[in-house]
Parts: C-alpha cells; sequence; structure tokens
C-alpha cells in the first residue's frame, strides 16, 4: 500500500539497499513508465546475497524505460552469471562509459564474467575504466561549507553537471544559486543544441563553487495569508506568497540581465532567454491558481491583474533585444572575419529585377539582382556633407547565375541583413537606416532599376522578405555572419556583363586599424588628399608603375633608397592605405631593404611584394633561419603581414613570408591569394599536427593537410615550407613529407620532430655559457632517435652548435659528423636533437659501439658548469680523446655518476689542462676509492682556481692527495660550505689548505661557511697567508665570529691586514655578511670587531637593535663609526630600539646602499622619531637604493610617508618598496602617500 501511493513516474533516484533486496523488489508496483536518473542496488559488505530472475527482470525494465545516467551495484551478485551479459546489452553506451559502477563482490563475478563474449568484454573493459566521480562545491551565505553532490558526465556535450533536483532535495528551501565570488549573480540552468532549457534542469559544474541562497521572506508577510482559503494543491499555505514573491524576484533579475547582455554572444544571450520563458511560464501560472483561489493581494500590494501586465510589459521588450543581439552579431562577425579579409563585400541584399514584381502576388516567378551596400562605418567623423550611415551602392546590380543555389547558401543572411534595412539597426560600429526614412538611397541615381525606387523601394523589400520567410523559415544559429570562404564565393555567382567589375563600384579601403572595408568613391575618398593624391600618382607612373584605386594596389619601381624615401613620403601625404608592390632595380644591401620595409610598414600597408632580393639581403644557412630579415626584423615588429619576394633565389622562384611562416615556390609568375589570413589558419593548423606527430601515418596526415592548404591558396608550386617560433624554427620539404632542419634557441623544440627520423640539420643556437652541457643534454635525452637516425639512413647528418651571444657573430661551438652506415667519412649533411631528462635506453657499453661513428670535427666546449651523468661522461671522454687539453673549467659533480661515470671523468681531467675546478662536495659513501683516483687525476700544474663547496668538504679534502709545491700555481682559493650548517674543519683538512696557500701565489682567498675544530690552527693560516699578493680576502660571519673569540689570532689578522694595506695593493678585504649583536660583546671583543671592522670591507650588515645601557653607547658608537659605510651595500636595523640605535650610527656622507630594512618588533609598538626619518630619507636621495623595506614601525607624522615617497626614485617605488604589518596599516591610511606611490608607479611603468 505505501508503494503503490508513491508517485512513480516522477521518481528520479531509487537506491535499495540492506540484507534482503529479493523480497523488497517483489513489493514494488508494475512501473510502466519510469523516469528514473539513478539506480543503486546495494547488499552489505558483511552478508552474501543473489539477486533472483525476478529481481534482475525489473532491473532490465528500468534500464530499458528510464533515461538513466548512473547505475551501481554493490555486494551482490546475480543467480545466472550470463545475466550480466544481458544487463549490460541493454545499456545505453553513455550509460557504461559515464554512470554504469559495480563494486565489491558484484565486481568480483562480473570481471571474471564470460571471457569469450567479445561485446560484453568491451563493454566491460569500458566500464571498468571509468573517470573517478568529481563533486561540486557549495558553500552557504555565511562562506561556511555544505555538502558536496556528485556531477554527471553530458552525453552530448562532454560537460559536467548537476540536477536540479539533487540540488533541492539536498539543500531544503534553496531558492536560487550565486557564484562562489559574485554573490549578486545568479546560476542559470543549461540548455541545449536546440536553445531550450535541457529536462530535466541542469546547472553547469563550476570548480569555484556555489553559494546556496534560501527563501527568505518578511514574517508578516506569511501572516497575511495564514487565513485565506486557497487551492494550494501540494504547496503549504504559508508558502505561497513567499514562493511567487521569489519567482517575481528571479524573473526581474532575468530580464535586467537581459537587457544588459544584447551585445553578449548568441550563446550566452539564448541562454537567459530560455530562462526568461521558463521563469515567465512559472509565474503566470502561479498567478492563475492565485487568482483561481481568490487570493488577490500579492507582492507589494499588486493584483494578479497588475503583475500580469508587469510582466507582459516586460516580455514585449524581449522581440527588440533579440532583434538587437541578432544584428549586432551578424555584423560585428563580419567585421571580425573581414578584419584583414581582402574579397567581395560583406553586406548586400536582393530586390527584383523589375519594379513591377511588387504587385505579382506570385513571388516564386521573381528574378532578382544583387545589390551591394557602401559598408560605411560611423566610428569616425566625415565631411558634413556626406552622412555617415550604409547605403546602397550606385551600381543596377547583378543578374545571379544559379540563383537556386545561392539562396540556398546565403538565404537566412540575406533575409537578416534586409531585416535590418527594413526596420534599421544601429550601434558604434554601423549605422543602418530604416527603410521608411529612404536614406538608404542616398547619393543613388535612376541607374538602379529606375526612377521610382524611392517610393516603390519600400513594398520591394517586403516582398523578397516574405519570399525568403517561405523558403527558409527562421532558424537559430550560432554564427551570423559571413565566414571567409562565404564571402570569397559570392562573386562566383555574379552575372557580370561586359566592361563591368564584380565590385560593383564599390572601393576597397582599409582603415588604420588594417580592417578592409568596400566603400562607395565618397565614402573611400574622404580622408584623401586630392592633391597629394595626384602627387603619388605622378611620382608611380613616371617609376614604371601604375595605381590601382578601386583595389588600392600600387606597383612601382624604384632605382635607389633616396626614390624610396620619395615614395614612402608622398604615400603617407595620400593618407590612403594600399597594397603595394616594389621593383628594386639598384643592388640594395639588407640594411636598405629594413628601412625600406619598416617605411612602408608605417603607412599601414599590411601586404608587400618586392622583385630584386639578393642573397646578400636574404642569406642561407644558419643565418637565414635564425635571424631573417623578414620575420625578425619586420613582420614581427609592424603592420606587414605578408611579404612575398619574387625571384628568389633564382629566377622563377618566389618566397612568401606570412605571419610566422615563410613558402618557398617555383613559378613565380604565379600569383598566391592574398587571403592572408585564411592561408595564415592553415597553416596553423599544419603545425600543430606536425608538433603531435608521432610516427610516419600521422607524419603522412600532416603532409597532405598542408599540400591541401597550398592547392586551396594557389600555392602548390610551395616545396619548403618554414615554421618562425620564438625559440624554434622547422624547415618541411613539401617533395619529401619531412622535416629536414630545424634551427633552436638553447635546444628547445618538439620532441615530434625527431620521430620523423628524416633531420639532417641541426643548428642549435646558444644564449648562454654552458655550451657543452647544452650538447650533453642532447645528446642524453634522444640517444634512441640519434642512433636510430644514423645508422638507419646512408646519409650522413652533421650537429652544430653556434655561439649567439654578442659580439661572437654566430661562432661555431662544436660540430659534429656522424658516419652513415654505407659511408667512411662524414660530409655535408646535418641532423637535429632535443632536450630532456629522460634516461637513455642504452648501456654505457652499447653506448660506447654507438659512438665509433661520431667524428668531432670541431670541438670548443671549454666549460662545463653543471652536474653530469654517466652517459654524459661517456660522451665527453669521446670528445676529450679527439681534441685533449680542450677543457679547461668543469664542475666535478659525482652525485649521478656510477663507478663506470667516474672512470670517464678520470680520463677527462687526465687528459685536459684545467684552470678552474669546481669540486661539489657530496657524500662520498662507498665511492671513496674511485672519487680519491678522480681527484688523483687532477693536473695541479695547469689549476688556477680551486673551490670545495657544498656539505662534505672535509671528507673530499681527506680524498685529495697532496700535490708537489712545485708544481702548484694557484691563483684562487674558494672554502664554501652551505647553510644551514657550518662546517668545521679538522687539523688535516687545514694543513692541506695551508699548504695550498704556502706553494702557490695566491691572490684570492675565500672562507665561507666553516669553522675550524682547533682554535689555534687560525694562527696557522692568517700566518701562512702572504698578504704582499693578496688582491682579495673573503671571509664569512662564522670565520669573523669564531675570529673574535680568539684575541691572539685576531690580533695577528689586524696587524698582518693593516701592515699589508700600508705596504701592499691589498684592495679587497670582504666580509660578505655581518650580523652585529654588540651588546652581548665584552669590551676586550668590542675592540677586536672594531678592528677588524677597521681593515675590512663590508657588503651586508644587519644591526640587532635591543634596549642598552647608555653608559656604553660610547663603545657602541666606536665599533659602528669603524665600518667602513661608503663600501656596504646592505643594512638592515631590526629590534625593538631602532630610534636609539640610528642615533648612534655615524653620518654617512657618500652611501652606496643598494638594499635598506628598517624592521620593528612584532610584538612591540615603535614609532620612528623625525631624526630617524631624516636618516631614511638621506639613504633614499643618496644611496642607489633598489629595495627599501619598513615593517612594524609607524611614523610620528603620518604626513612623513608622503614625504618619503616622494623622495624615491620611481623604480624603487614600482618594484623594491614594500611596507609591511603596522607600518603598512599607517601607509594605507594616508591618501597622499598612497597616491604617490600609484603615480610613481605608472611612471616606472611608462619607463619600462
Amino acid at each position: 500500500m505505501i508503494f503503490a501511493s508513491v508517485r512513480w513516474t516522477s521518481l528520479e533516484h531509487l537506491d535499495l539497499t540492506g540484507d534482503n533486496i529479493n523480497e523488497w523488489s517483489q513489493l514494488l508496483p508494475n512501473i510502466e513508465t519510469p523516469q528514473l536518473q539513478s539506480l543503486g542496488i546495494q547488499g552489505l559488505e558483511h552478508v552474501e546475497q543473489t539477486l533472483a530472475e525476478s529481481s534482475v527482470l525489473f532491473l532490465e525494465q528500468c534500464i530499458l524505460a528510464s533515461p538513466l545516467l548512473e547505475l551501481s551495484f554493490g555486494h551482490i551478485q546475480l543467480q545466472d552469471r550470463l545475466d550480466w551479459v544481458r544487463l549490460v546489452e541493454s545499456m545505453d553506451p553513455s550509460l557504461v562509459g559515464r554512470g554504469f559502477r559495480v563494486e565489491g563482490r558484484s565486481h568480483e563475478q562480473f570481471a571474471d564474467n564470460l571471457p569469450n563474449h567479445a561485446s560484453s568484454k568491451e563493454a566491460m573493459e569500458s566500464s571498468a575504466q571509468l573517470d573517478p566521480p568529481v563533486f561540486q562545491k557549495f558553500n552557504a551565505e555565511d562562506g561556511s561549507t555544505l555538502p558536496s553532490l556528485q556531477t554527471h558526465l553530458g552525453a552530448e556535450t562532454d560537460k559536467r553537471y548537476l540536477l536540479w533536483t539533487d540540488i533541492q532535495h539536498a539543500f531544503n528551501g534553496v531558492n536560487h544559486l550565486s557564484g562562489r565570488w559574485t554573490r549578486s549573480e545568479r546560476i542559470l540552468f543549461t540548455i541545449d543544441a536546440a536553445n531550450e532549457l535541457h529536462r530535466p534542469l541542469r546547472i553547469q559544474h563550476d570548480t569555484d563553487g556555489y553559494t546556496v541562497v534560501h527563501r527568505t521572506f518578511r514574517k508578516n508577510q506569511t501572516e497575511d495569508f495564514n487565513n485565506r482559503q486557497v487551492d494550494t494543491q501540494d504547496q503549504p499555505l504559508d508558502e505561497i506568497v513567499p514562493s511567487l514573491r521569489h519567482l517575481t524576484d528571479t524573473y526581474l533579475y532575468l530580464y535586467s540581465r537581459l537587457e544588459s547582455i544584447i551585445d553578449d554572444e548568441r550563446k550566452t544571450f539564448q541562454q537567459v532567454i530560455a530562462n526568461v520563458r521558463y521563469y515567465h511560464s512559472m509565474v503566470v501560472e502561479e498567478l492563475e491558481r492565485l487568482d483561481s483561489g481568490g487570493v488577490r493581494d500579492l507582492v507589494d500590494g499588486k493584483d494578479p491583474g497588475q503583475l500580469l501586465d508587469e510582466l507582459h510589459n516586460l516580455q514585449q521588450k524581449v522581440p527588440e533585444w533579440e532583434y538587437h543581439n541578432i544584428c549586432y552579431h551578424t555584423l560585428t562577425e563580419n567585421i571580425r572575419e573581414h578584419k584583414h579579409k581582402y574579397a567581395t563585400s560583406a553586406l548586400f541584399i536582393l530586390l527584383p529585377s523589375h519594379l513591377s514584381s511588387k504587385k505579382d502576388p506570385n513571388s516564386s516567378t521573381h528574378q532578382f539582382r544583387l545589390h551591394f551596400l557602401c559598408d560605411n562605418s560611423n566610428r569616425y567623423a566625415t565631411p558634413e556633407n556626406q552622412p555617415r550611415h550604409v547605403h546602397l551602392s550606385n551600381h543596377p546590380g547583378y543578374k545571379l547565375k544559379q540563383p537556386e543555389e545561392f539562396f540556398q547558401k546565403y538565404g537566412d543572411y540575406i533575409l537578416r541583413v534586409l531585416q535590418m534595412v527594413k526596420h534599421g539597426y544601429t550601434d558604434n560600429h554601423y549605422d543602418i537606416p530604416p527603410l521608411d526614412t529612404i536614406k538608404i538611397l542616398w547619393n543613388c541615381d535612376s541607374n538602379i532599376i529606375g526612377s521610382r525606387l524611392a517610393m516603390d523601394i519600400e513594398p520591394l523589400v517586403d516582398r523578397v522578405i516574405s519570399y525568403f520567410q517561405e523558403l527558409s523559415p527562421p532558424k537559430w544559429q550560432e554564427g551570423l555572419g559571413l565566414t571567409r570562404d562565404q564571402s570569397a564565393a559570392i562573386k562566383t555567382y555574379l552575372d557580370v556583363q561586359d566592361g563591368d567589375s564584380a565590385e560593383s563600384n564599390l572601393y576597397r579601403y582599409i582603415d588604420k586599424e588594417r580592417r578592409v572595408y568596400r566603400k562607395c568613391e565618397a565614402h573611400a575618398y574622404q580622408y584623401l588628399s586630392s592633391q597629394s593624391l595626384e602627387l603619388l600618382r605622378e611620382f608611380v607612373l613616371c617609376h614604371g608603375g601604375h595605381v590601382d584605386m578601386q583595389q588600392a594596389r600600387i606597383r612601382v619601381e624604384l632605382e635607389s633608397m633616396s626614390e624610396a624615401d620619395q615614395f614612402q613620403m608622398y604615400l603617407c601625404r595620400a593618407k590612403h592605405v594600399f597594397d603595394i608592390s616594389i621593383k628594386l632595380c639598384w643592388e640594395a644591401t639588407r640594411s636598405v631593404v629594413r628601412k625600406l620595409c619598416l617605411d612602408i610598414a608605417k603607412t599601414g600597408t599590411g601586404i608587400l611584394e618586392l622583385d630584386g632580393i639578393t642573397l646578400d639581403i636574404y642569406p642561407q644557412g644558419n643565418d637565414q633561419y635564425r635571424n631573417n630579415l623578414f620575420f625578425h626584423d619586420v613582420i614581427s615588429k609592424t603592420g606587414l603581414h605578408f611579404i612575398s619576394i619574387l625571384n628568389y633565389p633564382r629566377p622563377q622562384e618566389r618566397c612568401v613570408h606570412v605571419l610566422r611562416y615563410s613558402l618557398q615556390l617555383e613559378n613565380s609568375p604565379v600569383q598566391p591569394s592574398h587571403d592572408w589570413m585564411a592561408l595564415s589558419f592553415d597553416l596553423n593548423k599544419f603545425q600543430e599536427m606536425m608538433s603531435k606527430a608521432q610516427d610516419p601515418s600521422e607524419w603522412k596526415s600532416a603532409a597532405t593537410q598542408l599540400q591541401t592548404a597550398l592547392e586551396k591558396h594557389e600555392l602548390s608550386g610551395t616545396y619548403m615550407v618554414t615554421i618562425y617560433n620564438d625559440e624554434w624554427n622547422a624547415v618541411f620539404d613539401q617533395r619529401r613529407g619531412a622535416v629536414v632542419e630545424v634551427h633552436s634557441e638553447d635546444i628547445v623544440f618538439p620532441e615530434s620532430v625527431l620521430s620523423a627520423g628524416s633531420i639532417r640539420t641541426l643548428g642549435v643556437h646558444l644564449n648562454s655559457l654552458d655550451f657543452a652541457q647544452k650538447l650533453l643534454n642532447i645528446m642524453e635525452a634522444n640517444t634512441e632517435h640519434i642512433v636510430r637516425m644514423w645508422h638507419t639512413s646512408s646519409r650522413p647528418f652533421r650537429l652544430t652548435l653556434l655561439d649567439r651571444m654578442k659580439d661572437t657573430h654566430g661562432r661555431v661551438v662544436a660540430q659534429l659528423a656522424v658516419r652513415g652506415c654505407d659511408m667512411e667519412g662524414p660530409s655535408n649533411g646535418t641532423t637535429d636533437l632535443h632536450t630532456g631528462d629522460i634516461s637513455p635506453p642504452f648501456s654505457q657499453e652499447q653506448a660506447v659501439h654507438e659512438f665509433t661513428d661520431v667524428i668531432f670535427t670541431q670541438w670548443d666546449c671549454d666549460h662545463v658548469f653543471s652536474k653530469i651523468s654517466n652517459y654524459s661522461a661517456l660522451f665527453l671522454d669521446m670528445a676529450s680523446r679527439q681534441h685533449p687539453s680542450v677543457l679547461t673549467l668543469f664542475t666535478l659533480d659525482v652525485s649521478c655518476l656510477s663507478r663506470n661515470g667516474l672512470s670517464s671523468i678520470r680520463e677527462v681531467l687526465r687528459r685536459s689542462d684545467l684552470e678552474h675546478l669546481h669540486v661539489v662536495c657530496t657524500p662520498v659513501n662507498s665511492q671513496s676509492e674511485s672519487i680519491a683516483q678522480v681527484l688523483g687525476c687532477i693536473q695541479w700544474s695547469t689549476l688556477k682556481s680551486l673551490v670545495l663547496a657544498g656539505y662534505h668538504i672535509e671528507a673530499w679534502i681527506d680524498l685529495c692527495q697532496p700535490p708537489s709545491p712545485v708544481c702548484l700555481s694557484l691563483l684562487s682559493l674558494q672554502i664554501q660550505g652551505t647553510l644551514p650548517n657550518i662546517q668545521e674543519l679538522s687539523h688535516s683538512n687545514v694543513l692541506f689548505i695551508i699548504q695550498l696557500i704556502c706553494a702557490s701565489p695566491m691572490l684570492e682567498l675565500c672562507f665561507q661557511n666553516v669553522q675550524l675544530q682547533e682554535s689555534r690552527d687560525w694562527e696557522l693560516v692568517v700566518d701562512s697567508v702572504d698578504y704582499s699578493l693578496l688582491k682579495m680576502l673573503d671571509l664569512g660571519a662564522a670565520c669573523i665570529g669564531q675570529l673574535v673569540s680568539i684575541p691572539d689570532a685576531a690580533n695577528l689578522f689586524i696587524s698582518r691586514v693593516g701592515q699589508a694595506r700600508e705596504d701592499t695593493e691589498l684592495a679587497k678585504l670582504v666580509l660578505r655578511s655581518l650580523t652585529l649583536e654588540i651588546t652581548v660583546l665584552s669590551q676586550p671583543d668590542l675592540a677586536v670587531v672594531q678592528g677588524i671592522l677597521s681593515v675590512c670591507r663590508l657588503e651586508e650588515l644587519r644591526i640587532e637593535c635591543p634596549p642598552f645601557d647608555a653608559r656604553l653607547s660610547a663603545s657602541f658608537a666606536q665599533v659602528l663609526k669603524s665600518v667602513r659605510w661608503t663600501s656596504l651595500e646592505h643594512l638592515d636595523l631590526a629590534g625593538d630600539n631602532i630610534n636609539e640605535w640610528i642615533q648612534l650610527l655615524p653620518n654617512i656622507e657618500t652611501p652606496q646602499l643598494q638594499s635598506l630594512g628598517i624592521q620593528g618588533s612584532e610584538r612591540v609598538k615603535q614609532t620612528l622619531a623625525e631624526s630617524s626619518v631624516l636618516f631614511l630619507e638621506q639613504c633614499i636621495l643618496a644611496s642607489p637604493l633598489v629595495e627599501l623595506t619598513i615593517g612594524h614601525i609607524q611614523l610620528q607624522d603620518r604626513l612623513d610617508w608622503a614625504r618619503l615617497v616622494e623622495s624615491m626614485d620611481p623604480s624603487l617605488v614600482g618594484r623594491g618598496f614594500r611596507v609591511e604589518g603596522r607600518s603598512h596599516e599607517q601607509f594605507a591610511g594616508t591618501p597622499d602617500a598612497v597616491q604617490l606611490e600609484q603615480k610613481k608607479k605608472e611612471q616606472w611603468k611608462g619607463v619600462i
């Protein structure tokens, strides 16, 4: 009885769960038309259940009769395992692919079922590959998190959505959803392909989440209606008016939104309209129900009649908004399509051929003529005697060759333009006057179809509109304007008489934004200087040329650069944009042609043709692709989009540049299509296919795509296509259907170019110092492709690395020739490679065999900065065998090397005369013996610089064999521990270091982040240095801190350095950074610190500023006075007592600070006194500051913020000025300072 009372036809979600599903399914009534969207059968994990035949029949009925989106089984099996096949075959593929889930014991039986049933297996495999569920996030209006709901996947769109009923069930009393960040916006129901709301209603999934807005209403509003006698059906009485109010609020919101988006895209506009229709019907239905129940006073004192009138008045505006949206998109899509389009006008109408046609009731017998409209824009001012609106061209029009086909292709578009002509339309680009004003006939005479046209045009247009409405009933389209192909095809339908042209009497006009229009003579010439045009005509005619005003094209021959300057001057003065063809009749240089192109681009020209380009101007080889004059210097920097080069590089050849592509063609006289926009689009599609190709069939498809595009644009003679990108170029040989050359900046290009196996040339242009490392990365990342190419091809290839840094002029750094399988030596081929981090698929022994064919014809890679792998070590070993002693700088990082790799490095070091060695001291682990052998191969006699850096310096020094003092010539030694740990060097380490110092003419010595285990060793180190030779001594804070605690060593250090400063050229004794906490130092320690500061150059100083005893202020001031402030680059003051410490600082006349930080304590409030602000201002004005940070401290006078900002350079404000914590709170509350900051940021941006 209970189940019988359920309205099963409205039920959308059904779940049966528990221990006894069979018996409960028997109790369910027969459901003739179930509308289930989800069905779940869920047994219990600890109870075994088997679904009986009757239950399977119930399931099958639900699957076949319901629009199921989800079906799940869990922990229940079927009595007959063959029933799984039956159930799967009854399912829709979209259900199997997206919403079918089998879990637990159900999945075990399902997965093992019927391996011989192919169709079932496919369905099972499909169900086993389901995407994980996706959930929609929700928030309450107060920002708290609500439960998430699982989304569904649309079968037709592959977009995720939620059912509105699911949302209503989950959130009782929900009125609507709003965006998580835009609370005022209501989320709309989605629409289908027919522009109607999906049924059942859906909300699109949003990863940002939604806010759930519940119904809210005034309490007394409900009480007014509690005693009304209304047929409420299933709705509680106290919710009648609130429900109507929410419906009314929603449709008012939708109408308001619809009015605000009349220029938005069609899909968005149509979605709002569909929601308007839905809520309109809901309100009408609710009003009728309340009216029948006698409820009169409804919302804001309005009765049902008043609300219906209000609703009707709003509804009357929708057709007007719809008309505007259609017109707007019809015209704006034409603008987008024709922005750089060189084809027929996109605005035209059809009229009957004879005026008598208006009296003929049978429109099917009419003959029509096509009339173009003047494509005049209202965006620009016009002379007083000329209108700014669109009008009919003064031309009798054209008969149509194939009218039925033309109507079928353009009927909908013609109807839209005719309706605009009849009713009129105006926006910020076009003004089409309504027909009853007769303005559409401006400047038209009797040439059209008779002198009575002004009286008869309105009924004629009505007749044509009726004809096309009968021919093609109105239907919604997403694209309302004409495509490029449709526009270009119009001419093919026109019956052009002898002596006439397909352009009507319209002139091609290009505006300053390079949009192309077709205008009447008056509008096309309205900005033209007639006197300057005559001068331009005379110049062109005197130089063997011609001016075609209707097509806006000029052809001219120039014999010198001075003539080119004259031509450009006349062109600019004419104030008209042309397509230009120039023949260079003199031996022009590259710089001259570059200037000519840039000058021509300034006139607004988009298409340029050049004849007379030489190989000096357009070189071949690497420079052709990495420094292409027309791409890199002209097209990428100007408005020129299409450059055609005739007779290059030999007669009867042509080179065409269009945006990022260069095409080399045979048969130069053949003129290519000027629809460069469409050509560029087709070439982009080819590049996309090429970049993804991984096998021969995909490469063949890409080549076919290219061939089709070239034939379409009359460029079938193309034999080579070059693709230009910011970081790489590729040369595609159309005859071979493959990439044959790649030219890359620092080895960046798609991996797919290697898969073709056809590359013969690779030019890698290096913009950094690490040549060898780049090469090693290439070889390692692409071993498989490279080996396959050089062992399967009979043609050799070459890899070239070129230095493209400043002043190098493309110096070749390395060149590798690899013999083909039937070649005896290298020849003039070349090939390509790419970077990556994958491990090579070959062992080292295999790689040794594979490298037997590699010949290093040139090897100037003299440095390796980064760590290398076993493979790279082997490759470097091969190079050093053929070119020993080339490597001069090497970074020894063994973290990625095995014993074999260390063996290769040992040989490299043995053969190389290294001058600079950087050792990264990684853990030695079990490889200590191999590492010791590597270090034993260092050629100490040539070594000038040694760096020991890392976490394990002590262990590496222990592995070093002491070199013979006779052969040492070190000029620089750096011991650099790695933070945060301070490393302690043992006594034996110190003895090794002292041996290097004593036996070498040491000019530079650096100790960073290290200390000595035995304090007495400092005296040994200090005493071992020959200060008469030393040019730079760099001590870190850790060393200084330890020195301060050893007075004897510190005093010895101070005396030696002081003496060296008097007697020698010790120019730079540097303390990189020092943190002064002098309040914790004793008087003797203060004296030591003062002595060290007096002889050292300090670059970075941080002063901790705690409260201190005033009696010690004089001692502290003496310490600070000893700092060499003119060399200090970074200063930080931090603590609770900054004002007092600033008072201790000496007067700094010429500070050179690059960064300054004033950082108060977060827990203690501080105010910066006037004297401290003056100190800040002095530092800002006198220092080349790059960074200034003020945090957790306020100014005594908040107006001082504006004073400080005013004193700053715009570059400092723009990128290095930071105010934090309490400082920011005060700063943000000072409007003058904030405005000054913004103004200086804008100045800085302007400079950038």
